[in-house]
């Protein structure tokens, strides 16, 4: 035993040091101390099969001191997120420059840990039992690795390597001494070798930042093109990138990254103001343009994101961001509008939690808001240099029409166009959310304007200007920019909003990619704060319901948004009235036909169909409600808290949402918090008292747990949507559990 320890002190500690080389000083380099005498522990056994038998132990606690470290997540169990963490980590090592910041590459430091761990048992079973050959090979590799990695200024590394083993091999006594030899030689000329940058330049040998374990697909990718407004055309990769993968919401989601708030002249530019700097870790200052109801936390949607591919500094938030928990990010700059921005670019793995306002007001809400704008917002009704008036100024239309002849604004003059058409469409409207959601149409649908990555080239005109009055064909930038400066023109607040559209929906998570890179539309309404819309066509299919794009869209509601006149100039083909009540016309009519039978074998069908879908329906609905009303007949308080917690799980699993059969009331906590984001403490504690509190107490607490149930459930169901809710109702998950 003695002599296992003395043979393996001297090369575990230089295999120790050489990886401990790659890192910036830390206070948690204990760690690494830790594993060295854990690789030793269990090789100091008298036989094979028990040093073989105490190295699993030892290496779960190894794994457990290196990557069990808090990491932004909150996934239950043990080695997933190990595992995880290890991926994001060693991939880390492909992107981060070494010497790198313990502190700030938690994953990192803990597969260097995981390394030294590694080698050194390795070392330790070669030297228990007596194999002089691998006890080398692992001093040499353990030791070599780090030298190829982040290569030493000196020489004398090589021959350090060299005296270790050396070392092994005397302490050993082995006569093979030329192995060692040759291999320390090796050694020594490599280090010297990589001692100088240009001899490592010139062969590549050791360019090991280059290497790409997962192909070139899974390199982080800047998607900043999208938003970086030039107008002349754009190109998404043929493969896509995953760069985040969002948990939160079931709802579809934009993503922003950023806004681009000023209007140059010709383009959309980013000009934000900085409020302070310091850890993402809590709410957000306080934002004039935002409503009182923002700062209720009982508001706020979820998010956990996670840093895939994304070689950005912003973070990514639905919304309004109101509270970050990003401490693991690292010192942050923090922006106006809610925008979070990094010093460096945002690395592989790296997780945070944010929480964000994110409001769902139906059209007939938005037609009557009126247009009250605080001061905050005169910023927001800049045309270049230029401020115009908040709608419904009187007078306003005669002061905007003057600036086309005042050779003071002639800069404006190419827009005049832009400014007719924007008038034309808000032709009848008396509240701003009419024009928001008329050029809203008449750029997704009703104006003859297509989606085109390579746009014609604008001649003479205003990238925009050109856009509007003859090209017709663009991509995102043409179509967020020209409704967004068509709206200013209104003295309606308005700005361009970057970022990604929801991605897809995979096991609980979004999964966004380089090709859901967007921009679009936020206006201010005085209830609501920003809200997005969204011109692209075939861009923004998400599930909102203030957007005319949008599947909740009521065209007879957002008519409420114009004037009452029915006929005359403002209506018809003088603004988009028309449309919307043509629109809402042609669906009355579509419905009414429906009713009357038209084709009468056809209709026949169709309804028997719908019939034998909705008794389908009722006939599992009514099977769940059976099942559950049976969980009940008994006078057992526990067994009644027992049916209370499967009536739970049944309506999780119903929602798309994993529940383990051995769920504690906890357990089930967690996962509502993190999957529906609805508080279920009061439902958690009382399950847990009529469960496994006193007898006497049971009863009550089981009428407690039935009572704080559907509170709960309610709770849950306001927050899902009707489609939601309508696919847990009918879907026979619960019934096979």
């Amino acid at each position: 035993m003695a002599r296992t320890v003395a043979v393996y002190a001297f090369p575990a500690s230089l295999i120790a040091l050489g990886w401990l080389r790659l890192e910036e000083p830390r206070a948690a380099g204990a760690d690494v101390l830790w594993v060295v005498l854990l690789a030793l522990a269990p090789v100091l056994a008298p036989t094979l099969a028990l040093r073989l038998t105490l190295s699993i132990p030892a290496a779960l606690t190894a794994a457990w001191v290196a990557l069990d470290t808090p990491s932004g997540d909150d996934r239950r169990g043990f080695f997933a997120p190990v595992l995880d963490r290890f991926g994001d980590g060693f991939l880390d090592y492909y992107d981060v420059q070494v010497p790198f910041s313990g502190l700030e590459r938690l994953h990192m430091h803990g597969v260097l840990v995981l390394a030294v761990f590694g080698f050194c048992l390795v070392l330790g079973h070669a030297a228990a039992a007596r194999r002089p050959l691998l006890a080398v090979l692992a001093v040499i590799a353990g030791a070599g690795w780090p030298a190829a990695l982040f290569p030493p200024q000196s020489v004398p590394y090589g021959a350090l390597i060299l005296a270790a083993a050396l070392w092994v091999l005397a302490g050993l006594r082995t006569a093979r001494l030329l192995p060692a030899f040759v291999a320390g030689a090796v050694l020594v000329l490599a280090a010297a070798g990589a001692s100088t940058s240009a001899a490592l330049a010139k062969d590549g040998v050791l360019a090991w930042e280059r290497w790409d374990p997962n192909g070139s697909t899974q390199q982080p990718v800047s998607v900043s093109y999208v938003w970086d407004a030039n107008y002349t055309g754009i190109e998404f990769p043929k493969n896509p990138t995953t760069v985040l993968r969002i948990t939160g919401p079931q709802r579809g989601l934009y993503w922003r990254a950023t806004t681009l708030d000023q209007f140059t002249g010709d383009r959309w530019i980013e000009n934000l103001v900085s409020l302070s700097e310091g850890f993402a870790a809590g709410p957000l200052a306080f934002d004039p343009l935002l409503p009182p109801i923002a700062y209720d936390p009982g508001a706020w949607t979820r998010q956990e994101v996670e840093i895939v591919a994304l070689a950005d500094r912003r973070l990514v938030a639905a919304t309004s961001p109101r509270s970050f928990s990003a401490k693991e990010i690292g010192r942050v700059e923090f922006l106006s509008g809610g925008i979070v921005r990094r010093a460096a670019p945002l690395a592989r793995g790296q997780r945070y939690v944010v929480h964000s306002y994110a409001p769902r007001p139906s059209p007939k809400q938005l037609a009557v808001q009126r247009p009250l704008y605080p001061p905050e917002l005169d910023a927001f009704l800049d045309i270049g240099r230029t401020r115009v008036e908040p709608f419904g100024a009187p007078g306003r239309d005669a002061r905007v029409n003057a600036l086309f002849r005042d050779e003071r604004y002639l800069a404006l003059w190419p827009y005049r166009s832009v400014w007719e058409e924007a008038r034309r469409l808000r032709a009848g409207a008396r509240a701003p959310y009419g024009p928001v959601v008329a050029i809203e149409t008449w750029l997704r649908s009703t104006g003859g304007f297509v989606y085109d990555e390579s746009p014609p080239a604008s001649g003479m005109l205003p990238p925009l200007a050109a856009f509007v009055q003859d090209g017709r064909a663009g991509y995102c930038q043409q179509f967020a920019g020209a409704m967004a400066l068509m709206l200013r023109f209104l003295g309606i607040p308005a700005r361009v909003a970057a970022g990604f559209t929801s991605g897809k929906r995979e096991e609980n998570s979004w999964t966004v990619t380089d090709r859901n890179a967007h921009t679009w539309v936020e206006v201010w309404f005085p209830d609501y704060g920003w809200l997005a819309f969204d011109p692209t066509p075939g861009r923004g299919a998400l599930a909102a319901t203030y957007s005319a794009s949008s599947s909740g869209f009521n065209a007879g509601d957002a008519a409420d948004a114009f004037g009452p006149q029915r006929g005359g100039a403002n209506a018809g083909g003088a603004g988009e009235l028309g449309r919307l009540l043509a629109l809402k016309e042609r669906l009355a009519e579509r419905q009414q036909a429906g009713r009357s039978g038209g084709d009468g074998g056809g209709a026949r069908r169709v309804w028997l169909l719908l019939g034998l879908v909705l008794l389908t329906g009722v006939l599992i609905c009514a099977a769940k409600l059976v099942r559950r009303r049976l969980r009940y007949l008994t006078r057992d308080p526990r067994r009644l808290a027992a049916a209370a917690r499967r009536e739970l799980a049944g309506f999780l699993v119903d929602q798309g949402v994993a529940v383990s059969a051995s769920a504690t009331p906890e357990e089930l906590r967690r996962l509502v918090d993190h999957e529906l984001g609805a508080d279920a403490r009061p439902f958690a504690a009382a399950l847990a008292q009529a469960r496994f509190g006193p007898p006497q107490a049971s009863a009550a607490a089981a009428a407690a747990t039935r009572r704080e149930l559907r509170a709960l459930l309610r709770a849950i169901r306001r927050g899902l949507g009707r489609p939601a809710r309508l696919r847990g109702f009918v879907r026979l998950r619960s019934l096979r559990a």
